[in-house]
């Protein structure tokens, strides 16, 4: 009788040979703490070598400064359903996944706020200062989208209150109270440089500064036009607006310049040359002296550096002044009639 052959060696032989033939899956491995860049978590954040379902999202990551822990047997679970080639070693085997989180710069809280004033009235431009604020944590992986939700303004002070809301993906909105102030700007001439006491003030000695309203005086010179050609009264400091208080108009005839002075009585009339011995504006008397006799006399201010002797004013002539007269013809001497 032939012997009978039991077909399970071949069997064994075939699966064998398949086990050979079919490379094994690689093993994947933990990373034990993990800092996510985004809102999610991802089957690849846990295993290194997760295979094709890496990109597979699991869920939500933590809050922006928080951290959870995947403990051994929840891992376990998830790599049996996704058919990641993992095992625990032991009880201890877990995963800790942390988001990163970093604080709201007031530049930010500015930048919200900006349009929202601008529309209450602050002006697009107003120079923004914020109270003390206690900024919430935000991810430090994302855009923020901060809005406006509801914002006062006072603009007889400039004061303002508003509440912000905070909303960047996977974070929860977070809401914020701030409150500050919003001062309107203003373009106002300032000294460009120091400039002395009793000048006269030229268009080059100015320029314009972009000054928030409450810290230029009310009784302000706005306008170049306003101080081109005045006189200061007191310095100027060099960045520093020019109350309209220090500017006086420049006398019409000023003291130790040359003055033509108009005598105009009758059965004589001349124009002189003098010197004067006072400031004076329009109508205002003032004292002229003819620089070759010496006399003196009252003139009534008519004009940039011209004046007439006031009637019955008769020149004052010193005693040592030989040959000369007491009369007003002594103003002659002088210059041509």
């Amino acid at each position: 009788m032939r012997p009978r052959f039991s077909p399970l060696p071949h069997l064994a032989l075939l699966l064998l040979a398949s086990a050979l033939a079919t490379p094994a899956a690689k093993a994947a491995s933990l990373r034990d703490l993990v800092v996510l860049s985004g809102p999610v978590v991802r089957l690849s954040d846990l295993f290194d070598d997760a295979g094709p379902n890496g990109e597979r999202v699991l869920g939500p990551a933590p809050q922006p400064g928080g951290r959870v822990t995947v403990p051994a047997h929840q891992l376990a679970a998830i790599a049996r359903q996704f058919g990641v080639s993992w095992q625990p070693a032991s009880d201890s085997d877990q995963v800790v996944l942390e988001r990163p989180a970093r604080s709201l710069a007031r530049t930010e809280i500015v930048a919200a706020l900006r349009d929202a004033l601008a529309e209450a009235g602050a002006g697009p431009d107003c120079a923004i200062a914020l109270d003390s604020v206690a900024t919430p944590p935000v991810a430090a992986d994302g855009a923020l989208r901060p809005t406006v939700e509801q914002i006062d303004f006072d603009a007889a002070n400039s004061h303002f209150t508003a509440m912000l809301g905070f909303a960047a993906p996977g974070m929860k909105t977070k809401y914020l109270h701030v409150s500050g102030h919003a001062w309107p700007m203003v373009d106002v001439p300032v000294a460009a440089l120091p400039i002395a006491a009793g000048s006269r003030i030229q268009t080059g000695d100015l320029r314009i500064e972009h000054m928030r309203r409450d810290q230029v005086p009310g009784d302000t010179v706005r306008d170049p036009s306003e101080a081109d050609g005045m006189m200061l009264r007191h310095a100027a400091i060099a960045g520093r607006p020019i109350p309209r208080a220090d500017l006086a108009r420049p006398p019409l005839v000023q003291r130790g310049l040359p003055v033509r002075v108009t005598l105009d009585q009758p059965g004589i009339s001349m124009v002189v040359q003098g010197q004067a011995l006072q400031d004076g504006m329009l109508g205002a008397v003032v004292r002229v002296v003819n620089p070759l006799s010496h006399a003196v006399v009252d003139a009534e201010v008519t004009g940039p550096q011209t004046a007439r002797v006031m009637p019955g004013s008769y020149p004052e002539v010193p005693p040592n002044a030989s040959g000369l007269t007491n009369g007003l013809g002594s103003l002659a001497l002088g210059g041509q009639p």
